[in-house]
């Protein structure tokens, strides 16, 4: 996965066209009727047929082992501390981990409610974790342990009714001559030829996962965000890829598109309309640091609001040199298992729901049902949904004999709830509906806009984030939006992406002047959800003083309050 994000490596990956953190690996490949896919082509039924059991499964492990967790300084060790091959494979003389237990990684992944499991057979680094005929650099044949950990998890697995799945660093590899031929080399040694190095290791590699280890569900292909493949590797890639068809594939092959986006440790203010997958952490890091886990409340609420976007989740543990996983991570996995054992009706098999925004939390759909997740219970108990479509019943999935009582006011449905939250991290309502609730969307969705510069793709930012972001060359710039007709709101929603923003500030127009409706000075981050008292107006106008030249906004969205 991605290092700590450093000015450096920003840049890099700005150049390379990489995922940051965040940031959804959305491919937009400029590719000839003639360059190599993945598979043969298929319809929209076989797609659907492929991709059924992931969008049922909707929660996977996510396991970061390999020998960077003796100095149990993350996964990218090698890198950061720029050591020579021969140095870190001394690593692997010390790397034995004889705690390692498939079934208890199985039996873990079951109690935590997960239906996927993928290991990290090969890193950056170089050091595959199965036994490989390509490569000695392996566990079983570079180590004292002696023993093929991927094989016993091809069997622990299926015990378990989890589905494995590898992650594969495909055009990254620090560790053998010529891979990863887009970083520049720190070690003599890794210099050689990229297309050797595909064509006698990589690839060999990926057939023997998938010639070697039974049904693979997810090949996690991954890169460090400076390998690109020539359309004839991929094909080679494709070729390896056909010994199982129907092993679904992420879109990290840097411009060749995948059967799923990706969004690394951050979810998206406005994730895809198709198939995409959130990766993050159980405690903070991806390969072994002894970091502490993540409070429930934390990890549920990340959670939460992938699913209510549509999206899966891939939750990591990364075991310590001894092949254990984290006490505490290990425990608060459980009890993500034991919170969906109430409440998994609302995620396994679930799709976005219809809502953009909620004040209090997240919703999924399931036919006629819709679960409302509410992580920020109404101190009235009047939980509001912007729909009019009548409800037949509702009920909490804690405690069915608690009935919710409903009334439609004007064009919104409020619910009645108890006093108090029956789970103060999260709490799940069904809703059976009569009838279909309409997607609600920002107040500024496709409405016309005038972009100080580069009036082309300023739009973009209020069409629902497709088209990439609004850039401009400048230190300030404006965005102003006509709704047609005057509108109430009260949410602002806004990303502002690789920009070190000074200013922000929120304007409407009344009559002649622009009013202020919201500023900050300085704001930290990226994503920002800002909500004031309402205000009423047709034409709104954002503006961005950055503190450096050059900035970009992604989403620029409104919504009324409720």
């Amino acid at each position: 996965m991605s290092p700590r994000t450093t000015a450096k490596s920003l840049l890099l990956s700005i150049i390379a066209g990489s995922c940051l953190p965040g940031f959804l690996c959305a491919q937009t490949p400029d590719l000839s009727p003639m360059s190599p896919q993945l598979r043969d082509p298929e319809t929209s039924a076989q797609h659907d047929t492929r991709m059924a059991w992931w969008r049922e499964a909707k929660f996977g492990m996510f396991i970061h082992w390999g020998l960077y967790a003796i100095p149990a300084d993350g996964e990218w060790h090698m890198r950061q501390h720029k050591m020579p091959i021969a140095d870190y494979q001394k690593l692997a003389e010390q790397f034995n981990p004889t705690k390692f237990n498939a079934d208890e990684w199985a039996s873990l992944a079951h109690d935590a409610g997960m239906k996927y499991l993928v290991l990290t057979t090969k890193h950056h680094d170089g050091f595959a974790m199965f036994h490989s005929q390509a490569s000695a650099y392996n566990i079983t044949d570079a180590t004292p342990f002696k023993r093929d950990p991927l094989k016993e998890l091809s069997v622990a697995c299926p015990k378990y009714d989890v589905k494995l799945s590898t992650y594969y660093s495909i055009l990254a590899d620090w560790g053998h001559p010529g891979g990863g031929a887009g970083e520049p080399k720190w070690d003599k040694a890794q210099e050689g030829s990229f297309d050797d190095y595909i064509n006698k290791v990589a690839v060999p590699q990926v057939k023997e996962l998938l010639t070697n280890y039974g049904p693979i569900g997810v090949m996690w292909f991954d890169n460090d965000g400076t390998g690109r493949a020539t359309p004839a590797q991929v094909a080679r890639i494709a070729e390896a890829m056909k010994l199982q068809p129907q092993t679904l594939v992420t879109p990290r092959l840097l411009g060749y598109p995948g059967d799923f986006e990706t969004a690394e440790a951050r979810i998206p203010m406005l994730p895809p309309e198709k198939d995409w997958e959130l990766c993050t952490r159980a405690n903070g890091s991806w390969g072994y640091t002894g970091a502490a886990a993540r409070p429930l409340k934390n990890l549920l609420d990340e959670l939460i609001e992938a699913w209510g976007k549509g999206g899966n989740v891939l939750l990591n543990v990364g075991p310590d040199r001894t092949g254990i996983i984290p006490a505490d991570s290990a425990a608060r996995l459980r009890e993500i298992g034991a919170w969906l054992k109430i409440n998994g009706e609302a995620v396994y098999g679930s799709t976005r729901g219809p809502f953009d925004y909620l004040p209090w939390g997240w919703t999924t759909r399931k036919g006629d049902m819709l679960y409302l997740f509410v992580l920020n219970w109404p101190k009235d108990g009047a939980l509001k949904l912007p729909m009019t479509t009548p409800v037949e019943r509702a009920w909490l999935l804690a405690d069915a004999s608690q009935s919710v009582t409903s009334e439609t006011i004007a064009d919104t449905t409020v619910l009645k709830l108890p006093a108090t939250a029956p789970d103060a991290n999260a709490t799940v309502i069904a809703v059976k509906l009569k009838g279909d609730v309409p997607r609600t969307r920002s107040l500024l969705y496709n409405k016309p806009v005038t972009g100080s510069e580069n009036q082309r793709s300023a739009g973009t930012v209020v069409n629902g984030g497709t088209g990439g972001d609004w850039r401009i060359k400048s230190a300030t710039g404006t965005l102003e939006v006509d709704m047609g007709r005057p509108q109430t709101f009260s949410v602002l929603r806004l990303t502002i992406p690789y920009t070190e923003a000074a200013k922000l500030l929120l304007e409407v127009k009344d009559g002649a002047t622009w009013k202020p409706v919201w500023s900050e000075e300085n704001p930290k981050g990226i994503s920002f959800v800002k909500t004031f008292p309402p205000v009423t107006g047709q034409i709104v106008r954002l503006t961005v003083t950055s503190a450096k030249p050059e900035l970009r906004v992604g989403v620029f969205e409104l919504f009324p309050p409720l």
